[in-house]
C-alpha cells in the first residue's frame, strides 16, 4: 500500500476518524500506522485502487501534492478533514500563495455579473495574492475569468474526479485554466470517481480551507455559498458579503450579513460616473413621451455610454446625467 492509496473512498473515512494525517512526520508514518489496524480485504482494496490511480494520472497528465508536499496549502492543513492528496492540473507552484475565496448563485443578477469584475480589486485592498472558487456557472465563473483576463492567480476545485469537466457548459473555462501559468485545477477525488451531489459541499471546506478569507457574492436561502459559508465559519475565516438593492435573491447573504458577516459595497474599487440602474427609472409618466426614451435609450447604447447588463440593467458609463 503507498500513499495514492489513501484516497481511496473506502479509506478516507478511517483516515479522517484516525487524525493520522496531522498526528504524523510523513507519509510512511501514516502508512505504518494505518497498516495496524486496517483488515486485509481493505488492504487488497486500496491497493487494488492505487494502481488504477496510477495509471489513470499518467494518461490525464495529473500531477500529485500530497499533505506532506512542500506545495500542500498551508491552511488546508488546519482543517478538520484535511484530503491526502491533491490531483492537479497546471502551475502547482501557486498552491503557495494567499488567496481570497469566491462564492455565489448559478442563477446570478446581472448587477452581481457587473460588480463581480472588481473583485481584483478588493483581493488587492486584502493584500491577497489570487481567487479560488468551485468551476461552476454563475459567480464562480464570472470571477474565475475576471481573474484569467488580470493575470491574476487563480485555482479551481472541482467535486469529480480528475477526467471528469464539471459543468460542461465549463469546457472553455477548465480548457484556459489548465493552459494558463495563472490557473491550476485541483481535486481531492480520484479517477472514476462519477459527479455525485455530496461532493459539492465536500468540495467546499477545500475553497474555504485553502483561504484566510471568504466572499459571498449572492446567495438565496438555500443554496451552496451557504455551505461554504458555513465551512468558513467552522474554520475560523473572515467573512465578506456583497449586498445590493438590485440583487433578486441574496437572501442568504442578508442572514449572514444579520449574523455578523463583514459588508463589502465596492463602492472605493467603482470608476467616477459609473452608475447600474435599471429602464423602469427612465420610464415616462405618459404614452406620448416613450418614443423620446427609446431614441435616448439607442443613442445611449450606440456610442457606447450606456451598456446593457442583461434583465433591463443599464451600465452608464458617462458622466451620470441629471435625473437618471
Amino acid at each position: 500500500m503507498d500513499f495514492l492509496s489513501l484516497s481511496s473512498p473506502s479509506l478516507y473515512k478511517i483516515l479522517t476518524r484516525s487524525g493520522f494525517l496531522p498526528q504524523s512526520l510523513s507519509k510512511s508514518e501514516v502508512l505504518e500506522k494505518l497498516q495496524k489496524i486496517l483488515p486485509k480485504d481493505l488492504k487488497e482494496k486500496a491497493e487494488f485502487d492505487s494502481k488504477y490511480y496510477s495509471s489513470s494520472l499518467k494518461k490525464l497528465g495529473a500531477e500529485i501534492v500530497s499533505y506532506f508536499d512542500p506545495e500542500y496549502p498551508s491552511l488546508l492543513k488546519e482543517i478538520y478533514d484535511p484530503p491526502p492528496n491533491l490531483f492537479c492540473f497546471g502551475n502547482v507552484s501557486l498552491l503557495k500563495l494567499s488567496y481570497l475565496a469566491v462564492v455565489g448563485t448559478r442563477k446570478v443578477s446581472p448587477i452581481t455579473l457587473y460588480y463581480s469584475k472588481l473583485i481584483p480589486d478588493f483581493l488587492s485592498s486584502l493584500g491577497l495574492d489570487g481567487i479560488v472558487s468551485g468551476l461552476a456557472l454563475g459567480v464562480d465563473k464570472a470571477a474565475m475569468l475576471q481573474a484569467l483576463d488580470q493575470e491574476i492567480p487563480v485555482i479551481g476545485v472541482m467535486g469529480t474526479g480528475p477526467e471528469k469537466e464539471y459543468p460542461y457548459e465549463n469546457r472553455n473555462l477548465y480548457k484556459r485554466m489548465k493552459s494558463s501559468v495563472n490557473g491550476i485545477v485541483i481535486t481531492e477525488c480520484p479517477p472514476g470517481f462519477e459527479v455525485r451531489k455530496y461532493a459539492f459541499p465536500k468540495r467546499n471546506r477545500i475553497i474555504t480551507g485553502i483561504s484566510p478569507s471568504l466572499l459571498v457574492m449572492e446567495a438565496p436561502s438555500k443554496s451552496g455559498a451557504l455551505s461554504s459559508a458555513s465551512n468558513a465559519i467552522s474554520q475560523d475565516r473572515d467573512i465578506f458579503v456583497f449586498d445590493h438593492p438590485l440583487q433578486t435573491q441574496n437572501q442568504g447573504g442578508k442572514k449572514l450579513l444579520s449574523e455578523g458577516a463583514n459588508p463589502v459595497s465596492f463602492d472605493n474599487c467603482q470608476k467616477y460616473g459609473e452608475r447600474i440602474f435599471h429602464l423602469e427609472e427612465i420610464l415616462p409618466s405618459n404614452f406620448e413621451e416613450v418614443p423620446g426614451m427609446l431614441a435616448r435609450l439607442g443613442k445611449n447604447k450606440l456610442n457606447g455610454n450606456w451598456i446593457d447588463l442583461g434583465n433591463g440593467f443599464i451600465r452608464s458609463v458617462q458622466q451620470i446625467e441629471k435625473g437618471i
